[in-house]
């Protein structure tokens, strides 16, 4: 019987797959499902009448697939919402999902859609969609920039732009309450569909999590309807489709919502089309022109247009218009192509396009900043005493018997300014004999009227660029492009000596008045830069860092400290975001992190000592050796061992900094392991634990009166240290930390205090606020090892706080209210709520329940014994000096 029941039972979600002609991807869509982590779903498969072997291979596929089901059309329907709507009727789901035959979904995609609709009990909620040719949609990273919860279209109608389908679950209830189906007989089925979806819903999501993978084949032979643009039909079905919409508004009291919705239109819709206009044949331009001057006055007016980009406002404007010849020659214009009539103009500075109707409003349009000017350059020659360059420039659309030019040549470093003279056959030449040390950078000025254009020459300007360099005395001249492509002869000393004078010499000039924007790209930088790495390494010096330079904290502060209670001849430097605010033992030295000081030091010191990551500032030499301590023991999933994999460019920069290191410090053979695994780390591993714990086993009394004495807090109180994590996906996380630690202060009893400890990226933002008399807001204090000699309890979530402030063997209370959120999103190594060291904790009145009975945290001693066998068996308070003897002081 309980087999019989299991068959027919519903399941949480289906999925709805629609395949025509999809044989080459179809599998690895299906694939997609059968991997997905979340599995109380089923998998509808509706074939369109496929003419390849799309049909064959889905049979195959669903055949020893329970939950995989196959539907086959008898004729094709000829767009996507006949079979999307036969899904929808096959399937019996709680929830509905749909996709295409040609993409497919991540990996985790069903699990946090589930999981997001369930907790927000939303009609429906959207993902994040990625396109497989790179191309990034502008709008995605706007509205998915983080979650954002039951919201309603009215108040956030940029959610218009995203009118796709596929990257959404939707509340079945929600569908069939509406009778919401895709719109059959037309294309652009999403548009209608969604839009309706949007203003129906009494609320939606949004989570900011990649599930969906749009595949783009652009160059395929037989294109998607969305790729077939060049086809006017394909034109019209999405005016039919958003005629669909804007019927919709009108009978459902959404009129006013059809300014947001034109925008909409104007900013994505139409300007696919206009952006492939010149692509188009005569007879689909007449076409296009008629159908979108018709539609264009059923929905809007002029008015429409005046926010938008220049570009799209006028070329809207002229459609509205119905002005097909200035609009033919305005596409030509900003194309570079000439136009049959001259149609810019100008009143004093402001220029204008002319269009060929009549009207006195048409200025308020046709408005331009500024005239385009083409121009490209050829056959350059440097020599002694000249510079010359064929040019070939273009004001388009302008009488050129209005327009004059000259090319200029200006020193960057002393400002001087050469003026070129015009020979015979369009060559530009300049005598060079007289030129200077410096770099002259080469503009060409247009004068039009009064109005003076200066362009700065690019490297994309010129054709056969070519290195030529030749010697003059005592200097050289050079042809360079700089990190931003601009073009330039660079002028300078003949010997690297010479160089290296002229170049202080030109900063000091700088520092002494001259008005120069300074910045950390200098050229003086780029080129001391490129001699710094030359310098030998100092055997003796050590090079410190902790948080990117955020603190004076952590292992690396307490391996100089241990370093300078000895007698060893080393000479410090620490590295500091901010280093005048940061009041530290020794005579170390204390340069700014990233700056021409700190590359100096990074280069030239012999070891590099840091918890986190500097490999990106410097090149590390083969005699430098870099040890990293790391800042915490893994609880949440890291680096490839994370849900969804980092970026391309992350892992890249991941795999950096730990082919830099050379010794990895870790706490517990667990971490060992973890770290390696989920850094690919090869390197070797140190097993002494972790020097910042050194104080925990110690307990040094002065450590504890010091942080007692800076934070005001009386020695007879008793210390609730509050330190939850940072949650990135929730922007009101702050806020309910704020209420919460208000409400305990309110709880506690007289001979208590809270010592509040936010993540570095809130502790601004929490001093803000005033507190309560009995919280103490430490977010700024330096080392939170400190913190825990003063905590009596420690109160916090995910963090691995815990690890640390466990070797105390004083109780810990994890107040945990969003636990199967994070681990869903987050993902863990090991099961939290079987090894914690402490209570588990899903509300707050359960915190205070423990905080105001602490005799019944002792029933948590066994369960915070096993933690710190498991996780600190290795910390006996000389982690410190086994770092330094196995490294710093080997022989």
């Amino acid at each position: 019987m309980s087999s019989d029941k299991n068959l027919t039972k519903r399941p949480k979600l289906s999925v709805v797959v629609i395949a025509f002609n999809n044989e080459l991807y179809i599998e690895e869509t299906l694939e997609s499902l059968y991997e997905q982590t979340f599995k109380d779903m089923e998998v509808v498969v509706v074939n369109d009448f496929s003419s390849d072997r799309t049909g064959e291979l889905i049979d195959q596929y669903v055949s020893d697939k329970p939950n995989f089901k196959a539907i086959h059309l008898p004729e094709n329907s000829g767009g996507c919402s006949t079979p999307r709507n036969t899904g929808i009727a096959n399937t019996t789901g709680q929830y509905v999902m749909f996709v295409d035959g040609d993409d497919w979904y991540t990996v985790t995609a069903c699990e946090k859609m589930v999981e997001a609709i369930e907790r927000t009990q939303s009609d429906f909620v959207a993902g994040q969609v990625i396109r497989t040719n790179n191309y990034e949609i502008w709008y995605h990273k706007q509205l998915y920039s983080r979650e954002r919860t039951n919201l309603n279209i009215r108040e956030i109608t940029g959610m218009l732009f995203d009118s796709l389908s596929v990257n959404k679950i939707y509340q079945r209830s929600f569908l069939d309450k509406h009778q919401l189906r895709f719109p059959e007989g037309i294309h652009y089925e999403d548009i209608v569909f969604t839009g309706k979806a949007y203003f129906l819903a009494e609320s939606f999501s949004i989570i900011p999590e990649p599930v969906y993978y749009w595949r783009v084949v652009e160059n395929a032979d037989a294109k998607s309807i969305t790729n077939r643009r060049y086809e006017f039909e394909n034109f019209e079905n999405r005016i039919i489709a958003h005629r669909y919409f804007d019927q919709f508004l009108k009978e459902n009291s959404g009129a006013l919502y059809q300014k947001e919705k034109n925008n909409k239109f104007l900013r994505h819709d139409l300007k696919l089309y206009t952006n492939d206009y010149l692509l188009f044949d005569e007879e689909y331009k007449t076409k296009f022109h008629v159908l979108i001057h018709e539609y264009l006055h059923e929905v809007m007016d002029e008015y429409s247009f005046i926010n938008l980009a220049e570009r799209d406002r006028i070329l809207y404007y002229l459609l509205y218009l119905g002005d097909r010849e200035a609009f033919d020659d305005y596409i030509a214009y900003i194309n570079g192509l000439p136009t049959a009539a001259n149609r810019v103009y100008n009143t004093g500075s402001q220029y204008y396009f002319r269009p060929s109707k009549a009207g006195k409003n048409h200025e308020k349009f046709m408005k331009m900043a500024r005239p385009e000017i083409g121009f490209t350059i050829s056959d350059i020659h440097l020599d002694a005493d000249r510079f010359s360059f064929k040019a070939d420039v273009e004001v388009n659309s302008i009488d050129n018997a209005n327009v004059t030019y000259f090319w200029s040549l200006r020193n960057r470093q002393t400002g001087a300014v050469l003026v070129s003279e015009k020979a015979e056959n369009q060559t530009i030449e300049f005598h060079a004999g007289n030129m200077t040390e410096g770099n002259y950078y080469l503009s060409l000025n247009v004068n039009h009227m009064g109005n003076l254009h200066k362009l700065l020459v690019k490297m994309s300007n010129i054709t056969d660029l070519q290195n030529i360099q030749v010697q003059q005395g005592k200097l050289t001249k050079s042809i360079a492009v700089n990190q931003k492509n601009s073009f330039s002869i660079r002028v300078q000393p003949t010997t690297f000596s010479k160089q290296v004078k002229w170049k202080l010499q030109q900063r000091k000039l700088a520092q002494a008045g001259q008005k120069k924007q300074k910045t950390s790209n200098s050229s003086f930088e780029n080129f001391i830069k490129r001699w710094i790495p030359k310098l030998p390494v100092q055997q003796n010096w050590v090079l410190f860092e902790s948080h990117m330079g955020k603190q004076y904290s952590d292992s690396p502060k307490y391996i100089y400290e241990e370093l300078l209670e000895g007698n060893n001849k080393f000479k410090y430097i620490w590295s500091f975001q901010n280093p005048d605010t940061v009041e530290m033992p020794g005579s170390a030295i204390k340069v700014k992190r990233n700056s021409l000081k700190h590359f100096y030091y990074l280069n030239r010191a012999k070891y590099w000592i840091d918890n986190q990551g500097m490999a990106n500032l410097a090149e590390k030499k083969e005699k430098q050796v870099y040890i990293q301590t790391w800042h915490g023991t893994p609880l949440k999933r890291m680096g490839y061992d994370q849900k969804t994999l980092p970026s391309t460019r992350e892992l890249e920069n991941l795999k950096k900094q730990t082919d830099a290191w050379d010794y990895l410090i870790s706490p517990n053979p667990y971490t060992s392991k973890i770290l390696k695994r989920g850094f690919r780390y090869a390197g070797e591993v140190l097993e002494t634990g972790y020097p910042r714990n050194d104080i925990l086993i110690q307990q040094p009394i002065a450590i504890k009166q010091k942080a007692q004495m800076e934070l005001g807090i009386p020695s007879d109180k008793r210390v609730i240290l509050f330190a939850p994590t940072f949650r990135d996906w929730d922007p009101n996380s702050f806020q309910k930390v704020l209420d919460e630690v208000q409400l305990l202060s309110k709880e506690i009893d007289e001979g208590s205090v809270i010592l509040l400890r936010l993540h570095y990226l809130l502790s601004d933002k929490i001093s803000q606020f005033e507190l309560p008399a009995n919280i103490v807001n430490a977010s700024n204090y330096q080392d939170i090892q400190e913190l825990y000699l003063l905590a009596d309890l420690l109160i916090t979530d995910y963090s691995s706080v815990m690890f640390d402030y466990a070797l105390l063997k004083r109780p810990i209370i994890l107040y945990c209210y969003d636990l199967e959120e994070y681990t869903t999103r987050r993902g863990m190594y090991f099961n939290f709520t079987e090894k914690a060291p402490g209570p588990v904790c899903k509300t707050i009145d359960e915190v205070m329940y423990f905080l105001n009975t602490p005799d019944k945290l002792n029933e948590y001693n066994e369960s915070l014994g096993r933690f710190v066998e498991e996780f600190g068996s290795l910390a006996d308070g000389r982690a410190s000096s086994k770092v330094i003897q196995k490294i710093l002081n080997k022989k």
